[in-house]
C-alpha cells in the first residue's frame, strides 16, 4: 500500500508540474500577443510615415524605433524558445510557440540586419530601375534617336512590349544581364546566406523561416500540379514555338527546340497588343478597347468599384478611417503614369497607394489589392502570431479578379456596353492563356532554385547551369546565347520582393485562384462556361470566405483552405484547365493539322 500510494503521489506531482509548464506556457503566449499587436501597430505607423521622409533626422528617430521593436521581437523568439513543446499538452498552445520561435525572423540577425541585409534587399529591388543600360545601336531606334541610358522598368520593358526585331530583344536580354551580374550575385547570396544563419540562431529549419509552411509538402503539391499541367502547356508551347518559328526563322528557333528567352518573353509581353503570334488566328482589333471601359471613373471611383464587388459578398464597407487615413492618394503634383499600384500589408494594418491613372489594369489590381485589406480585417481579432495566413489572400484576389473580369460582370456592372461576340471571347480567353499558362511554370522553376540553393543543393558557382536545366525541363525555354562562367541569368521579375517569396505566392495563387473561382461559381450557381462566371452579389460565397479569413493560421494549411474546398487534395491545375479547355481544344486541332512536334529537345546552348 505504501508502494501504490508513492506512485499516486509522483503521479499527482507529476501532472501538477505538467500542468504548471502549461499553464505559464499559455500565459507567456497571451502576454506574447498583446507585445506583438503593440509591435505590428508601431511598425505600421513608422513605416508607412517613413515615405517620402527626406528629414535626417527624423529617419534616424525612426531607424531607431524599429530597432527597438526588433529587439522586442528577438525577445519573444528567444524566450519562446525557453519551453520544452514535448512538455507542452495543449495543441494550442504548442503550435502557439512554434510560431512565436519564428517571430524574430530576420531581427535576429542585429545590427547586421540594418547594415547589411537591408541594403542587399534594397539593392536588388533597384536593379530594374538603375538607369545603366547603353540603348540598342547607340539609341538609333529610341524617339529623336535618344542615346541616354536606360533602366530596365519600365524604359527596355517597353520596349520587350513593343519591339518585333529579335536582335534588339537579344541585346536587352544580355546587356541588362551582363550590366548586373556581379551585383546581383553578390547582393542575392547574401541574402540566401542571411536566411540560413537567422534560421540556425532560431532553431528553425530555413524552409520554414523563408516560406512559413512546410516547404516539402508544398513543393510536392505544386509538382503534383505541375505534372497535371504540363499537357497543357506543351499544347500551347507548340503553338508558340511554330508561330515564332515562322517569324524568325530556323536560325533563331529550332522548330524542336526550346524556346530561346527573349522571344519567350516578347511573347508574354506582347499577347495583349496588335501584331502578336495570335494576329492571324485573333486580331487585336476584334477585342474592345477594355480601358474605355473604365474612362468615366476617377482612379478613387476604381477604388471605390472594387470595394463594391466585396461589399456585394456580405462583407462591411470600408470604414470613413481607411478612406481618411489607409487610402493613399496619388501625388497630383507629379503624376506618374508608370505608377503600380500598391499596398502595405502589417495586419491589422493594410495601406492602399493607388494612381492617378485610370486604366482597366489598374481596376482589376485594385481589385485583387483588396482581398488582402478584408482578409485583414477577418484575422484581426486573433492573436497576432496567426496573422500571417498562408498568402491565402493572394488567391482570393486571384478569384475575384477572374469574376471581375469576365464578360458577364463586366456587362452585368455596365462597364461594357454590348455583350461581346464569340470570336472576341475566345480573343480574350487566349490570350489569358498565353499569360498565364505559360508563366506558372517560371514561377515553378524560381522557387525550386530558391528552396535548393537554401539547403545547400546548390551554391552561386552551379546555380545558374541549374537554373536553365530546370528552365529547359519545365518550361522548354533555353538562353539566347551561351552562357559564361560567372553569369547569373534570373529575370528581374525573380528579384522583386523576393523576401516574401513573390515567386511561391504567385505560383500559388494562380492555381488556388482559378480552384477558389471554381468552387465560388458553383456556389452561385453560375450558369454558362467557367471563363464568363461572375459570382458578384453572392452572399453564400462571401460567407465562406468570411469562414477562412478568420481562421488566419490557427489551423493547418489544408484545414483552412477546406473552408472553401471540401474535398481539397491539395494544389490542383484541374480548375484552371477547365476554363482554358476551348483554347486547349482549339490548340489540339491546330498542332495537329499543323504537325506541330510537342515538347522539345535538349538545348544546344553552351550553359557553364
Amino acid at each position: 500500500m505504501g508502494l501504490l500510494l508513492l506512485v499516486l503521489i509522483a503521479g499527482i506531482g507529476y501532472a501538477t508540474a505538467a500542468a504548471n509548464i502549461d499553464l505559464e506556457a499559455k500565459t507567456f503566449v497571451n502576454q506574447s500577443s498583446d507585445r506583438y499587436y503593440r509591435f505590428y501597430n508601431e511598425i505600421a505607423a513608422e513605416t508607412y510615415s517613413a515615405n517620402n521622409e527626406e528629414d535626417f533626422d527624423a529617419l534616424f528617430s525612426k531607424l531607431n524605433n524599429v530597432k527597438r521593436i526588433a529587439e522586442e521581437l528577438v525577445s519573444i523568439s528567444r524566450q519562446a524558445a525557453t519551453f520544452d513543446l514535448d512538455k507542452i499538452r495543449s495543441p494550442q498552445t504548442k503550435v502557439a510557440l512554434q510560431e512565436l520561435r519564428s517571430a524574430g525572423d530576420l531581427f535576429v540577425l542585429g545590427d547586421d540586419y540594418f547594415s547589411s541585409v537591408q541594403m542587399n534587399l534594397a539593392a536588388l529591388q533597384t536593379l530594374s530601375t538603375d538607369k545603366d543600360i547603353e540603348p540598342y545601336l547607340g539609341g538609333a531606334n529610341m524617339p529623336n534617336e535618344d542615346d541616354s541610358p536606360l533602366a530596365y522598368f519600365p524604359d527596355i520593358q517597353k520596349i520587350v512590349q513593343s519591339s518585333r526585331d529579335a536582335d534588339e530583344l537579344k541585346y536587352y536580354w544580355e546587356a541588362w544581364r551582363d550590366k548586373n551580374q556581379l551585383w546581383a550575385s553578390l547582393n542575392f547570396y547574401t541574402i540566401v546566406q542571411s536566411y540560413q544563419r537567422a534560421a540556425k540562431i532560431l532553431e528553425l529549419p530555413v524552409h520554414k523561416l523563408w516560406y512559413r509552411y512546410d516547404s516539402q509538402e508544398m513543393l510536392q503539391q505544386m509538382e503534383q500540379a505541375m505534372t497535371e499541367l504540363r499537357p497543357a502547356y506543351q499544347q500551347l508551347h507548340a503553338f508558340v514555338r511554330q508561330e515564332l518559328h515562322k517569324k524568325y526563322g530556323s536560325d533563331v528557333v529550332n522548330l524542336n527546340g526550346p524556346i530561346p528567352d527573349h522571344l519567350f518573353q516578347q511573347v508574354l509581353e506582347q499577347a495583349w497588343a496588335s501584331g502578336s503570334i495570335l494576329e492571324d488566328y485573333y486580331p487585336r482589333a476584334q477585342l474592345p478597347e477594355f480601358d474605355e471601359f473604365v474612362s468615366h471613373l476617377t482612379a478613387k471611383a476604381m477604388v471605390n468599384e472594387s470595394e463594391r464587388f466585396y461589399t456585394s459578398l456580405g462583407f462591411e464597407p470600408l470604414s470613413a478611417e481607411f478612406h481618411k487615413n489607409q487610402l493613399k492618394e496619388p501625388n497630383q503634383d507629379s503624376p506618374n503614369d508608370d505608377c503600380r499600384p500598391s499596398i502595405f500589408d502589417l495586419t491589422p494594418h493594410v495601406y492602399l497607394m493607388y494612381c492617378e491613372k485610370v486604366s482597366f489594369r489598374k481596376l482589376m489590381q485594385y481589385h485583387s489589392h483588396m482581398a488582402r485589406v478584408y482578409y485583414a480585417q477577418q484575422k484581426s481579432h486573433l492573436p497576432s502570431y496567426y496573422f500571417k495566413a498562408y498568402n491565402l489572400e493572394f488567391a482570393v484576389g486571384e478569384a475575384v479578379v477572374l469574376s471581375a473580369s469576365s464578360p458577364a460582370h463586366l456587362t452585368g456592372r455596365r462597364l461594357a456596353k454590348e455583350v461581346l461576340s464569340e470570336t472576341a471571347l475566345m480573343s480574350r480567353l487566349f490570350r489569358m492563356a498565353i499569360h498565364t499558362i505559360l508563366s506558372i511554370p517560371l514561377y515553378y522553376v524560381h522557387t525550386k532554385v530558391m528552396h535548393d540553393l537554401l539547403n545547400d543543393t546548390v551554391d552561386m558557382d552551379t546555380v545558374n547551369k541549374h537554373y536553365w536545366r530546370l528552365m529547359e525541363q519545365h518550361a522548354g525555354i533555353e538562353p539566347p546565347s551561351d552562357r559564361s562562367e560567372g553569369a547569373i541569368d534570373f529575370p528581374y521579375k525573380f528579384y522583386v520582393n523576393i523576401d516574401q517569396s513573390f515567386q511561391t505566392q504567385k505560383f500559388i495563387s494562380e492555381i488556388l485562384g482559378y480552384q477558389f473561382y471554381r468552387e465560388f461559381c458553383k456556389k452561385s450557381f453560375s450558369s454558362g462556361p467557367l471563363h464568363n462566371c461572375d459570382f458578384f452579389g453572392s452572399l453564400v460565397v462571401g460567407n465562406d470566405l468570411k469562414s477562412m479569413m478568420s481562421l488566419g493560421s490557427t489551423k493547418p494549411w489544408k484545414q483552412v483552405v477546406g473552408k472553401i474546398l471540401p474535398n481539397n487534395t491539395g494544389l490542383s491545375s484541374l480548375a484552371l484547365l477547365e476554363y482554358y479547355q476551348p483554347v486547349l481544344d482549339w490548340l489540339g486541332k491546330y498542332n495537329k493539322d499543323a504537325n506541330s512536334k510537342t515538347g522539345w529537345t535538349g538545348t544546344k546552348k553552351k550553359i557553364v
